[in-house]
């Protein structure tokens, strides 16, 4: 069986930095567009007494378009898979980690069963249930304006870049991520998520007749 992958959607010039550093970043929830979100940390933060919560979110899903289209939706936008246990592993029980899958609640829920203050980290609207989002969270009683997670090539399945980009233009973001050092032999590939011509050529078989998907 192969291994499940976590995935990061995020632009060029971050990808660049994780690779010529071989970290990750955690930073500070409170640049989040979610508001409800980024106040529920901010409000585990005042109540456990700590001076930083910082935090890095991953899909635990299949490629999606709305993945890109939110989190990586322009000619930079690339998808970085990264094996899902190996990551779980690296964060394991190191001190100030935690880590879990997100829990999307509606609010008469949470209205009828106030959450606990640990929980507070990994609760988030039911709008954002399709995100099926994984989440590592860095806390401190020391000021700290970032955190990482070292990473090493072997726990890259490979880099996907966003399906907008050009073929040309492609090719030479491929050949920039190649250049990082260590990471010469990575898989890159461009996403077919809005294109794909296996799919196309199902649609050319198309035979008469009565509907036959989904019987």
């Amino acid at each position: 069986m192969s291994e499940s992958q976590f995935r990061r959607y995020t632009t060029l010039p971050y990808l660049l930095d994780i690779l010529q550093t071989n970290k990750i970043p955690l930073l500070d929830p409170a640049r989040w567009e979610d508001k409800n979100d980024s106040r529920y940390l901010k409000i585990f933060k005042g109540k456990k007494g700590l001076k930083s919560v910082l935090a890095i979110c991953f899909a635990d899903a299949p490629e999606t378009y709305p993945h890109w289209k939110i989190y990586a939706g322009n000619s930079s936008g690339v998808c970085i898979e990264f094996y899902k246990e190996r990551i779980i592993h690296k964060v394991g029980t190191k001190k100030g980690f935690v880590q879990g899958s997100i829990k999307y609640a509606l609010l008469e829920t949470l209205r009828n069963k106030t959450p606990a203050i640990d929980d507070l980290p990994f609760i988030k609207r039911f709008a954002y249930l399709d995100e099926k989002e994984y989440r590592i969270i860095f806390t401190s009683k020391e000021e700290k304006d970032i955190e990482y997670i070292y990473i090493d090539p072997e726990d890259v399945k490979e880099i996907v870049i966003n399906p907008w980009v050009e073929p040309p233009v492609y090719q030479s973001m491929k050949n920039a991520i190649t250049k990082a050092k260590g990471w010469e032999k990575v898989k890159i590939r461009r996403s077919t998520v809005t294109k794909n011509d296996a799919w196309g050529k199902i649609g050319e078989k198309a035979v008469k007749g009565e509907r036959r998907y989904g019987r």
